[in-house]
């Protein structure tokens, strides 16, 4: 938990949708500008997770690398859990391992439909707790790796998060709405040891609101209707948004949403106003993790966003 004065750690979470050359480049400038941790997303048919994770961690000083979030269905368990082993073989101490249940963006195009993806989830789990702290998972083992790899879990429904909170090492909150996010951590800091990455969209600026608007789309696939709900996205809407979503048209997608989105689940305002957002929350995560999704101006996105959380960790600049 931060004291109010210090620093906010904080990291960047990458959709793999650029080249890994440029993730490198925006994963580097991230360290460069105080960042302690590079996350890149699983989705399937976007650039393969392991070899992005790979040429990252190669690159940077000090950076701490995991997958965000890779699921029990794409890839097998124990591919999964070697995959993870092989990382934290290279660099020691700045690997973590991220699990979901998955979304449609990456089971959809690989014609995957999970009955009962949270039992999967638990059970892939546990198996790779397991293999990554030396015992076996059924007939698997993976005796050439002896590490200690910290396991982070994601996911919106309760029943995840009770579990995340109970088993994690780390609780990775996304898409929760700024009210909430305070009960929320005090129920996962109840329930275990587990600490906090929250990661929100910034909107400090009238193209970072129009940006960051269209990554909700994915809120119309995976989110509990009830959270569809709150925001007035009845059925007829989210099916629009789904079908332009999965045809890769975010543009299109975003008109369909209501705007309301970006006030209850992003840090909106201006600059000023987002880091004091941010300020008052500090008691709810112990690290913040930025989306970073789109091919244009990532630069000055990381820039922007690194003086914002800059300044969030002075109260004497946030007013």
């Amino acid at each position: 938990m931060n004291a109010a004065g210090t620093r906010i750690p904080w990291g960047v979470w990458f959709e793999p949708t650029q080249p890994v050359a440029r993730l490198v480049a925006l994963a580097s400038l991230a360290e460069s500008l105080g960042a302690e941790v590079c996350l890149v997303a699983d989705e399937g048919t976007e650039r393969d997770v392991y070899v992005a994770l790979t040429a990252i961690l190669a690159a940077s000083d000090a950076l701490v690398v995991g997958p965000a979030i890779t699921n029990p269905f794409s890839r097998h368990p124990v591919t999964t859990a070697a995959a993870i082993a092989t990382l934290a073989e290279m660099e020691p101490g700045r690997v973590w391992h991220g699990l979901g249940v998955g979304g449609s963006r990456v089971l959809a195009p690989l014609q995957l439909d999970p009955e009962r993806p949270y039992s999967a989830l638990v059970d892939t789990f546990v198996a790779n707790r397991r293999l990554l702290s030396g015992r076996r998972a059924g007939p698997a083992s993976l005796d050439w790796f002896h590490g200690d790899v910290p396991m982070a879990v994601a996911g919106r429904g309760p029943r995840v998060q009770r579990f995340a909170a109970a088993e994690a090492d780390w609780v990775i909150f996304s898409a929760k709405a700024l009210a909430d996010l305070p009960e929320a951590a005090a129920s996962v800091r109840s329930a275990g040891e587990a600490r906090i990455a929250w990661s929100a969209y910034l909107a400090y600026s009238g193209t970072e609101r129009r940006r960051a608007l269209r990554h909700f789309a994915y809120m119309a696939l995976d989110a509990p209707a009830e959270i569809r709900r709150q925001v007035g996205l009845d059925e007829l809407r989210a099916a629009r948004v789904r079908r332009a979503m999965l045809a890769g048209h975010l543009d299109e997608a975003a008109e369909h949403l209501p705007e309301s989105l970006l006030d209850l689940y992003a840090v909106s305002g201006t600059p000023t106003e987002c880091a004091a957002r941010i300020a008052g929350l500090r008691d709810s995560f112990d690290l913040f993790v930025l989306p970073m999704n789109d091919e244009e101006t990532c630069e000055a996105h990381v820039r922007a966003s690194a003086a914002i959380l800059d300044r969030a960790g002075d109260p004497t600049a946030t007013g």
